[in-house]
């Protein structure tokens, strides 16, 4: 080969190597459960409170707070004290402050698909996703995020918020439990009330 033949060949692989590494890469907002690890751990691997979980009724609210989930990765490993199922609303300013995500997909991975087996993303214009079908492509926000089974009461995962784009926060969750409690008490007691009277003016 020729010495100018292997310069257009350098030259080529050169550009090509360029246009890789300068093509936009996927992103993508994929909120996950996942098996517990060990506490304490790291943000990118399990944060705890501490050397415990969080509780989830507790988790939901402190991750209220403004840009509270950063971009890219954030787990926490957390004791499911709300229910099989449980809910929440993600508020992000999304990829490059659109407030849209590039796509998004929610996962149940590892020991957590015999806890949950079920989970789904609906975005503020409808679109959704759920759990082994097509991610969304163009995520809007604020998107509700809902992960049902029938053991996950009670158990320990880690919930996870994986190569998220821009900041985020969990604008609503499901009431805690004391509260579900304080608001049944509520009913029943309504209830018997009612019926007392009732019975007095029988």
């Amino acid at each position: 080969m020729n010495r100018s033949i292997l310069n257009i060949l350098s030259v080529g692989a050169a550009a090509i190597a360029a246009l890789f590494f300068m093509a936009p890469r996927a992103k993508a907002d994929i909120i996950e459960v996942e098996s517990a690890t060990s506490c304490p751990g790291s943000l990118g691997g399990g944060l705890c409170n501490g050397a415990q979980p969080f509780l989830l009724s507790q988790l939901l609210p402190l991750l209220s707070q403004p840009g509270s989930i950063g971009a890219g990765t954030q787990k926490y490993v957390v004791f499911n004290d709300i229910g099989n199922s449980f809910t929440f609303t993600l508020q992000s300013n999304g990829q490059n402050n659109t407030g849209i995500a590039n796509n998004a997909s929610c996962q149940i991975n590892g020991g957590a698909t015999s806890l949950f087996n079920g989970c789904s993303i609906v975005g503020a214009n409808g679109s959704s996703t759920s759990l082994g079908t097509t991610q969304i492509n163009g995520l809007t926000f604020p998107a509700t995020i809902t992960f049902s089974g029938g053991s996950g009461l009670g158990s320990t995962f880690i919930l996870g918020f994986v190569s998220m784009q821009g900041s985020s926060s969990i604008t609503t969750g499901v009431p805690e439990p004391s509260s579900l409690g304080l608001l049944g008490s509520g009913i029943f007691g309504f209830l018997g009330l009612a019926g007392l009277r009732r019975r007095q003016t029988a």
